[in-house]
């Protein structure tokens, strides 16, 4: 579950990055554009950042848009529901209650949801794919390979993440 959602988080962050690279790569004197706002996290971006980051023509955008708006509902739609279902696994093992059966339940439901949210997203990147042009698709393997544009160090662009905080004692 964890590593899926690091996987969309990555996504989304790639995207992000790939913005400030691009925009980064303009030279001096020229008129210089604020940047689309960043994507919700684990969201379908807007055709507007791919077009930035790989320079999609006005023909691919227009065929992207449909469909992206319509992945967004199906999208958001699961992102909703795996949260009520994560609040529902809070609820259910509030203050030391344990019902096995019942977080059973609630895992095979979330697990669901996350398949869903996967099958999505692959169909989302493989329509993406097939709208590119060889050079397109470069550019976008070359940016998933490399987590987006960061200090050449691996792993993600943001660096490891912090430590857990330390334990309190009560």
């Amino acid at each position: 579950m964890r590593s899926r959602i690091l996987t969309f988080i990555g996504i989304a962050a790639l995207i992000v990055a790939a913005v400030i690279f691009a925009a980064a790569q303009d030279g001096p004197g020229q008129q210089r554009q604020p940047p689309p706002p960043p994507p919700p996290p684990m969201g379908v971006p807007p055709v507007e950042h791919l077009a930035k980051i790989l320079g999609l023509t006005d023909a691919q955008s227009a065929e992207l848009k449909p469909f992206l708006d319509s992945e967004r509902q199906t999208v958001d739609a699961i992102m909703k529901r795996l949260g009520d279902l994560h609040k529902q696994l809070d609820e259910a093992t509030k203050d030391g209650h344990f019902d096995e059966a019942q977080v059973r339940g609630l895992a095979t439901q979330i697990a669901q949801a996350q398949a869903d949210l996967m099958v999505e997203h692959e169909r989302m990147k493989a329509k993406i794919y097939n709208t590119l042009t060889p050079d397109q698709r470069t550019r976008m393997e070359e940016l998933h390979k490399r987590g987006g544009p960061h200090d050449g160090r691996p792993g993600p662009p943001n660096g490891p993440p912090p430590p857990p905080p330390p334990p309190q004692d009560n």
